[in-house]
C-alpha cells in the first residue's frame, strides 16, 4: 500500500470518529431527579451513545420540588407516566414539580442545552401534578392530589383535577380551564390522540388500603380503603375549554381473582398508549396482569375489544414503536411463583392482524433488583423496581427508569435509582447493554428518579 493510500485511510478513519462524535453530540436523554428537597428538583441531561452508553452532561433547576414518598413501596404517589415531556419540534421541554404544583418550562437550542421559559415554574392549578401531555397548542395537566405531605387536600373527595393551559409562542403557560375528578379517583396518566387533535385520555388509579394493619406503612387518604379505577375521555377546544365525553369502568376480565391475598378487587388500569394510526388505545390492566385493548371514534367513545394475558407482575407503563409493529409494557414486580427476581419489560407482536389481539413475545428482566424488603402488602419486592420507558428516535434502544423503592429511613442502601438501556433488534426483541447508577451522577438517594425522553437534534 502507497504512502498516500495510508494517508487517505488514516485521514478517512479521523473523519469518521469525529462524523461519530458530532452525531453523539446531537443524541440526548433527559429525566427528572424528583429532588424532594425544597425548590432543588432538576432536569438531568445525558448523552446517548452509539453502543446504548449513557454520559451525564449537567443538572437544570425547575426552582420546584418533587413528592416525597418516604414509605415502604406505597402504591399511589408514583403510579404516574409522563412527568416529562418534549414538544413535537423539539423546542421546548416541559416537567412536572409535584409537591411544589407547578409545571417547569425549558427552551431547548439545537445543542440540547436547556434555558428556563420567562415566567416558569408555572401554577398546575391543582395537588400534586403527575402527568402532562400536548395536542397542538393545548396542554393538559393531571393533578393527582397523592402527595401525603400535602395532607390537607386529600380528605377532599374533588381534590384531584385535570387542568388546561394554553402554550404561548414563547413557550409560557396560560390556565385556561379545570375538570375536577370526584369520588377520591386519582389520575395517573394524560396521554394525548396522535390522530384526533385535542383529544385525550385519562387512567385514574387509586390504591388507599391498609393491607397489613400497621399504620406507620399506610396512609389512608380519603373516608374509608378503597381500590377503584377507571378510564376517562376529554376533548378540549382551541380555547382551552375541557369537556368530559365518556368515563368508562374496566368490564371484569378474570373471574373469582385475588390480588396480593385480597377479594373483591376490581380490574382496573393503569399505563395508556395509544396505537399511532389506528383509533386503538392500549390499556394496562395492572389487577389482573393483562393488557386490555380499546377501540375509539373521532369523539373518544371507547369500546372494550379484548384482554390478552402478561407474563410479569402488575403491568404498568406502555409503549408502542412508530411502526406499529411491537408494544412493550413494563412490568413493576416479579411474578410470584416464577423465576423472576426483577421488574420485567414484556414485548407484544400488534403487527397486522395483531393490533387487536397482541400477541407477547418477550419477557426480559431488568437490571439491578437490589436488596428485597417486605412491602406495605406484605409482599417480598425488590429495592428497585422499573417505571417509565421511552424508545431512541431511531427506536435501537429502549431506555427504563428504575426507582429505590424503600425511602423509609431504615434503609441504609443507597443505591436504586438508575437507567438502564436495552438494544432493540430488528425483530423488536430486547437486550440489556447498559447501566447506569443514577446516585453516582448526583441524584439524591432519597428521592425517586421519574420520567424519562430521548431527544435526537
Amino acid at each position: 500500500m502507497s504512502v498516500l493510500s495510508k494517508i487517505s485511510l488514516f485521514t478517512a478513519a479521523i473523519f469518521l470518529s469525529f462524523s461519530a462524535l458530532a452525531a453523539n453530540d446531537k443524541k440526548f436523554l433527559y429525566t427528572l431527579t424528583n429532588n424532594i428537597s425544597k425548590n432543588e428538583n432538576a432536569v438531568a441531561q445525558y448523552r446517548r451513545l452509539d453502543d446504548g452508553a449513557l454520559r451525564f452532561i449537567r443538572f437544570y433547576k425547575t426552582d420546584g420540588t418533587g413528592i416525597n414518598n418516604d414509605t415502604y413501596g406505597k402504591l399511589g404517589p408514583q403510579d404516574n407516566d409522563s412527568q416529562i415531556i418534549v414538544t413535537n419540534d423539539k423546542k421546548r421541554l416541559y416537567a412536572v414539580n409535584t409537591h411544589s404544583n407547578s409545571v417547569a418550562g425549558f427552551n431547548i437550542d439545537e445543542g440540547g442545552t436547556l434555558t428556563k421559559i420567562a415566567g416558569s415554574p408555572f401554577p398546575s392549578k391543582g395537588i400534586a401534578p403527575v402527568s402532562i401531555n400536548i395536542s397542538g397548542n393545548i396542554m393538559i395537566v393531571a393533578n393527582r392530589n397523592e402527595d401525603y405531605h400535602q395532607k390537607d387536600s386529600l380528605s377532599d373527595p374533588e381534590g384531584a383535577s385535570y387542568t388546561s393551559f394554553i402554550i404561548q409562542e414563547n413557550g409560557s403557560l396560560v390556565y385556561a380551564d379545570t375538570l375536577n375528578v370526584p369520588d377520591f379517583q386519582k389520575p395517573a396518566q394524560i396521554h394525548a390522540s396522535p390522530i384526533v387533535k385535542n383529544l385525550f385520555f385519562a387512567d385514574e388509579f387509586q390504591v388507599d388500603v391498609d393491607f397489613d394493619g400497621n399504620e406507620t406503612r399506610s396512609f389512608l387518604a380519603g373516608p374509608k380503603a378503597s381500590v377503584q379505577g377507571q378510564l376517562k375521555t376529554l376533548t378540549v377546544d382551541d380555547e382551552g375549554i375541557i369537556s368530559l365525553v365518556n368515563q368508562t369502568k374496566i368490564p371484569e376480565t378474570i373471574e373469582d381473582y385475588l390480588y396480593i391475598g385480597s377479594p373483591g378487587v376490581p380490574t382496573m388500569p393503569l399505563g395508556i398508549w395509544s396505537h399511532p394510526s389506528q383509533k386503538i388505545l392500549y390499556v394496562g390492566l395492572v389487577t389482573r396482569n393483562q393488557l386490555g385493548v380499546f377501540l375509539y371514534d373521532e369523539v373518544g367513545n371507547l369500546r372494550f375489544i379484548n384482554s390478552v394475558s402478561n407474563s410479569g407482575q402488575d403491568i404498568c407503563w406502555i409503549l408502542v414503536n412508530k411502526q406499529a409493529t411491537r408494544l412493550y409494557t413494563v412490568n413493576n414486580l416479579p411474578r410470584q411463583n416464577t423465576q423472576q427476581t426483577a421488574s420485567t419489560i414484556s414485548v407484544y407482536d400488534i403487527s397486522g392482524e395483531n393490533a387487536l389481539s397482541p400477541i407477547e413475545i418477550q419477557v426480559v428482566d431488568t437490571p439491578w433488583p437490589r436488596e428485597p424488603f417486605i412491602n406495605n402488602r406484605d409482599v417480598l419486592q425488590p429495592g428497585s423496581t422499573s417505571f417509565e420507558i421511552a424508545l431512541s428516535p431511531e427506536e435501537d434502544f429502549i431506555y427504563v427508569i428504575n426507582q429505590r423503592i424503600n425511602q423509609t429511613e431504615e434503609n441504609s442502601s443507597k443505591v436504586g435509582n438508575a437507567i438502564h438501556s436495552f438494544s432493540v433488534n430488528k425483530d423488536g426483541l430486547l437486550k440489556s447493554v447498559f447501566s447506569v447508577d443514577l446516585l453516582k451522577d448526583g441524584f439524591p438517594a432519597n428521592s425517586r428518579a421519574q420520567g424519562v425522553v430521548a431527544v435526537d437534534f
